[in-house]
């Protein structure tokens, strides 16, 4: 039942806003059959279920409001695509079932993307105030001769929960009004009050659930009536003037929401208080700010549905809901695989992120990711994108095939035989790198090219390449054949010591094979490497390099191309 509550206001709401403005728009109709479109829809109801259950019956958030509204939305996608087997669901009056009717309707606000979208916006409008949008739930209550009377959940917008009992035992709710007027109805926000905090720097911090489970709890924590204030963000009512409104919320007890309702003449301005409001301490969390027209209709006019005297300008989002399109297997120099996540490309703050690594297979297999599935990212320090839960998880599991871990290690794809291909291009790329024979303008796109062309089919083979061969490669000019073979000239002036190091030896340091020699280093022990400081596992790791036949048949021919040291 109340799983239907929110599934259609949540539809509505998203499609009178035109989507979501935190993610990304969801347009591309997923390639299944109707027997799969069934049943990834009833995976994905069943989730939204259960998140409701727990919000409505237990009063405990299970998930983040923004990752709801966009599953929300993802399901309204599928009844488009999938219109004969997957239906919208019908509702009626009986199955809302919500106690209490609001007097005055609560209509939710359109999303406005970002500055072009409220220059716009503002363009067509006059007499403009900005409000900060609290991070908080919506209520509105009811006073009969200056007394609080009732307090009613945003529920529908139509209907809500009698939260009344709760809201009389609230500190930051006044139970009694200063005024003259019978009755008074003002919409606005519970909050949960968060001394001197910064938007920017602190988050959301869960604000918003605590307050939604503190009013939905049987009993109101004595933390929770200490804690939660109200935010009046209208007098749906009052003056036609803005001025005036604010004065007589003021007079009337309302602390918060008056003193920061500010008017403003152009986008300019409006972003001025945007980041003010993000970068400066309030006693509130909030995710955005809200422009209001000063002079709007009477309460009794509004309807449950975002106005168009009113829009919401959000924050950068801290994080977002992204698809996996695929599971890729990087294979390195030494053969370690590592797990990346494809996904469809999303924007958090002011990157665009298209791949996130998930570590080693072992990390991946207990995230039991696969093509399909939602994840949520956010950015961790430095900007680097992660994965921080995976939210619903596609019905049809496919799971990828995965590289055959025994036959990529340290010594392993000297060349290009087997699935050899990746684990041998970023030995190239080591062996070319700064830490190997440091050649300038060798880059993975050159290996590339020259492994297609068939010109490359040994981590040496590239030495004896001429001018001929690089102009029959597609992508080689005259400029670019002779910077490359200039790089060669140098490669075959570079040392065994260097060499050694770009062929994967980073265990002895170049100093001391170039004391020793490498005729010594064949003939070291593993006794030997431990009294040059190794443990004693790596010194047989040592001895094993450097006795393996693929090494020992390249030395043979770097001697051959006149390599020094050797």
């Amino acid at each position: 039942m109340f799983f239907l509550i929110k599934l259609l206001v949540g539809w509505l709401l998203l499609y009178l806003s035109g989507g979501i403005a935190w993610g990304q728009a969801l347009t591309k109709c997923p390639e299944w059959d109707n027997v799969q479109a069934v049943r990834e829809v009833k995976a994905l109801d069943a989730e939204l279920h259960r998140w409701n259950e727990a919000y409505y019956f237990q009063g405990i958030s299970l998930i983040d409001d923004n990752i709801y509204d966009h599953l929300l939305e993802q399901r309204r996608q599928w009844a488009t695509c999938f219109p004969d087997v997957v239906e919208n669901p019908v509702f009626s009056e009986e199955e809302r079932n919500l106690p209490m009717f609001h007097p005055v309707v609560q209509t939710g606000l359109i999303k406005l993307a970002d500055r072009q979208a409220v220059a716009d916006w503002m363009k067509s409008r006059t007499n403009l105030w900005i409000q900060p949008k609290i991070d908080g739930v919506a209520v509105t209550l009811v006073y009969q001769n200056s007394h609080l009377v009732s307090a009613i959940s945003r529920g529908d917008g139509i209907k809500g929960e009698d939260w009344t009992a709760h809201a009389l035992n609230i500190n930051g709710i006044p139970r009694r009004i200063s005024t003259d007027l019978s009755r008074v109805v003002v919409q606005g926000e519970l909050f949960w009050y968060l001394a001197d905090h910064i938007q920017h720097r602190d988050g959301g911090q869960n604000a918003r659930a605590k307050v939604a489970g503190a009013m939905m709890a049987k009993a109101l924590s004595p933390q929770a009536a200490a804690n939660i204030a109200f935010w009046a963000w209208d007098w749906p009512d009052g003056s036609e003037d803005m001025v005036f409104r604010l004065q007589q919320l003021k007079r009337m007890g309302f602390e918060y929401g008056p003193d920061n309702t500010h008017q403003v003449a152009n986008v300019d301005e409006a972003e001025s208080w945007y980041q003010y409001w993000f970068d400066n301490p309030l006693p509130f969390a909030r995710d955005g700010v809200v422009i209001r027209q000063g002079t709007r209709p009477s309460g009794s006019r509004w309807r449950a549905q975002p106005p168009l005297w009113a829009a919401a300008w959000k924050y950068p989002t801290e994080k977002v809901i992204a698809e996996v399109q695929a599971i890729n297997f990087n294979i390195g120099r030494t053969g370690r695989i590592s797990v990346v996540a494809q996904l469809k490309p999303v924007k958090i703050d002011d990157k665009t992120v298209r791949r996130i690594a998930l570590g080693s297979i072992a990390r991946w297999k207990t995230w039991n990711i696969v093509p399909g599935d939602r994840v949520v990212v956010t950015l961790a320090g430095q900007g680097i994108p992660k994965i921080t839960e995976v939210v619903w998880r596609v019905a049809e599991r496919i799971p990828p095939e995965i590289p055959n871990q025994e036959q990529h290690h340290s010594l392993s794809c000297w060349n290009t035989e087997g699935e050899c291909e990746q684990q041998f291009i970023a030995r190239l790329v080591w062996l070319s790198g700064k830490k190997g024979l440091d050649l300038k303008g060798i880059s993975q796109k050159t290996w590339q090219r020259l492994l297609i062309a068939g010109k490359v089919t040994d981590l040496t083979s590239w030495l004896w390449l001429s001018e001929a061969d690089l102009l029959a490669i597609p992508g080689f000019g005259k400029a670019s054949s002779r910077r490359v073979l200039q790089q060669i000239a140098i490669a075959r002036q570079r040392d065994a010591a260097q060499w050694l190091a770009g062929l994967g030896m980073t265990f002895i340091s170049s100093e001391i094979i170039r004391k020793v020699g490498w005729d010594n280093v064949l003939r070291w022990t593993a006794t030997d490497w431990q009294q040059n400081g190794m443990g004693e596992k790596s010194a047989k790791r040592a001895v094993e390099f450097v006795h393996s036949p693929p090494l020992l048949d390249l030395v043979a021919q770097l001697k051959a191309a006149g390599v020094q040291g050797f």
